[in-house]
């Protein structure tokens, strides 16, 4: 993966993020590219990244990569198609990663979706066609197969935005694809953090269905996904790693409650009955998806420029990509991977 970014000039947004963040740190790990600008609309958590570099890869020498314009902390918001048209010059590689993810503040919130995830995409993707980037990666969600929410359907849309700017006499120069990721363990908001937060506080985990479950990945194995997509994309695809789990969210719940109980002595699960437009399970691909999809030995590559190559006996195989219907972590294994990642002292 190191020779992805070799002398290559990148562009990340939503770079303040869980994800954005992590790929940021992982390319100046690498040390041999030639520019990373790091774009974000939180001036506070630019200002955190730039401490965290500085803190934790003194060998980098931040301060001095700033200076010679080797490194740069961007502020700006995807919104704004003329800060995307500056962001964007003189860049070989552009990982879009910005975007409104809580499923529950984009419903609250559908016009500020649409702007973000949707108009924004249609920025930075334009912009990128207009400088001429080589290659731009898109970061999507499990939530874009069959949407039910705002936010699944705001990224739906930012997907077939992406990809269908592969056919413009414009972005012959600019190869267009994406990355789809089920929920990442222990970002910002989500249901591990959250659950942690409720047993601290409240010694009672709010659950919304005992039949829920979700596909989850480690930061990680998302990184590593978005860096071989990235060399291997030759646009107008999806990317799928096969490295994803499925766990049921009771469960989850229930090795949590465990892990807690010396000190914590009553904690409790309450089941309170899905949100508006939430669902049970969530799914990879859809069928129609899948007669263009091709497994690869770690990863399955929805592949929209070629015509169908699977058949009906094959596409089976290829829907069992529901986070119900495929193998489920046991109690033990849960527990073993949240503290593989420090998500549980």
């Amino acid at each position: 993966m190191k020779k992805v970014f070799k002398s290559k000039s990148i562009l990340i947004t939503g770079a303040t993020g869980t994800i954005g963040s992590s790929i940021v740190m992982n390319i100046i790990k690498y040390n041999n590219f030639k520019v990373v600008r790091a774009m974000s609309n939180d001036e506070n958590g630019l200002h955190e990244l730039l401490e965290n570099i500085d803190t934790n890869m003194k060998s980098f020498n931040v301060n001095e990569r700033m200076e010679r314009k080797k490194f740069r902390l961007l502020y700006g918001d995807i919104r704004d198609y003329n800060r995307c048209l500056d962001a964007t010059k003189n860049i070989d590689i552009v990982i879009h990663a910005a975007a409104m993810k809580h499923v529950s503040i984009c419903e609250y919130n559908p016009k500020e979706a649409i702007k973000t995830n949707i108009l924004g995409t249609k920025n930075i993707v334009n912009a990128s066609i207009r400088n001429k980037v080589k290659k731009f990666i898109f970061v999507s969600t499990d939530k874009a197969v069959y949407p039910t929410s705002d936010m699944g359907l705001s990224k739906l849309k930012a997907e077939k935005i992406a990809l269908e700017k592969n056919k413009s006499f414009n972005s012959k120069k600019t190869k267009i694809s994406c990355v789809r990721f089920g929920n990442i363990l222990g970002s910002r908001g989500s249901v591990i953090p959250r659950f942690i937060n409720q047993i601290k506080t409240t010694q009672n985990m709010n659950l919304s269905s005992k039949k829920m479950t979700r596909f989850i990945m480690t930061i990680e194995d998302a990184v590593k996904l978005i860096f071989k997509s990235i060399s291997i994309m030759k646009g107008k695809e999806i990317f799928i790693f096969k490295s994803m789990y499925s766990i049921k969210i009771l469960e989850l719940a229930e090795v949590l409650k465990d892990y807690y109980k010396k000190k914590y002595k009553r904690i409790s699960i309450s089941e309170i009955g899905l949100a508006t437009k939430e669902k049970f399970s969530e799914m990879l691909m859809t069928k129609e998806e899948s007669k263009v999809a091709e497994e690869k030995n770690d990863m399955f590559v929805i592949d929209f420029k070629k015509k169908i190559l699977n058949t009906k006996h094959n596409t089976k195989r290829f829907i069992k990509l529901d986070s119900n219907k495929v193998k489920f972590l046991k109690k033990r294994e849960i527990l073993k991977l949240l503290k593989l990642n420090n998500l549980i002292k």
